[in-house]
């Protein structure tokens, strides 16, 4: 198993603007759609350390109104987001059209479907972690971060090394 833990900390501080203003209306947009397993993770937590992690393409699994994906987004990343509901994909296009954001979405699970990136970023559904990780593994190169919300403000980081351990 190539998948390390990887002690990262986090860049508090100051959130732009645009950015707060972003997590304001997607947190606004998600609680309009009636969808019962929709969960957010600490979007606050969640820019502090995409502001350290390494990467230019950012890919959220089960991405929800689409705020992580536009933070990636709005920190210069090439960002998409793999959601499964409906409702909550057409909801992440609309808020990125609304706020001119170079970010996407894809209306699937991500057990279906894999997209290019360097950062996944994953909130994990308890006792589902070890299930994440050997998605993970399965299907993501050697050298992509894994950043694992197994709470809402407890994060954990990964990377996919190219060694056998």
């Amino acid at each position: 198993m190539c998948l390390q833990p990887i002690t990262l900390d986090p860049a508090p501080g100051p959130i732009p603007r645009r950015v707060a203003e972003w997590i304001q209306a997607g947190r606004l947009a998600g609680k309009s759609v009636d969808c019962f397993d929709y969960i957010p993770s600490s979007a606050e937590l969640l820019h502090a350390y995409l502001r350290v992690i390494p990467g230019k393409r950012y890919c959220e699994w089960g991405s929800g109104p689409g705020i992580g994906t536009g933070i990636a987004a709005l920190l210069g990343f090439r960002a998409t987001g793999i959601e499964i509901n409906a409702e909550l994909a057409r909801c992440s296009r609309e808020l990125f059209e609304q706020f001119d954001l170079n970010a996407d979405v894809v209306h699937a699970s991500y057990h279906d479907v894999v997209v290019a990136a360097d950062v996944v970023f994953v909130y994990c559904w308890p006792g589902q972690a070890n299930a994440v990780r050997e998605r993970f593994e399965s299907v993501m190169p050697p050298g992509t971060w894994l950043l694992m919300a197994d709470g809402a403000e407890r994060f954990s980081a990964f990377f996919r090394g190219y060694g056998d351990g």
